[in-house]
């Protein structure tokens, strides 16, 4: 595989906005940790794909939880360009800078 570079990916992992108190205009939102992707993004051509044996629950040693590749038409040659997501981490969400 051609070297990717690597990003990373935070989402807040909450509940549905519930509302609280006598006025409709206040709402509580319940947090639950924040989850945390590492992505490799191949921006340059790559011609070698994860194979399935290296995703999550494929029991690969990578964990993969996805991949997105697509094919560049240049002539005469298999070549794509794309991302792999691995799998997530958790972590409190004040570690992200949410205070509450």
């Amino acid at each position: 595989m051609a070297t990717p570079y690597t990003s990373t990916q935070y989402r807040l992992r909450a509940s549905a906005p519930m509302p609280f108190g006598k006025d409709v205009k206040n709402f509580v939102w319940h947090t639950f940790k924040a989850e945390v992707n590492d992505i490799d993004i191949y921006d340059c051509y790559t011609d070698n794909l994860p194979g399935s044996e290296e995703f999550r629950g494929q029991g690969g040693e990578k964990a993969y939880m996805s991949a997105q590749f697509t094919r560049v038409g240049v002539a005469g040659t298999e070549v794509f360009t794309g991302r792999i997501v691995y799998s997530p981490t958790y972590i409190e969400e004040n570690e992200l800078g949410f205070n509450y």
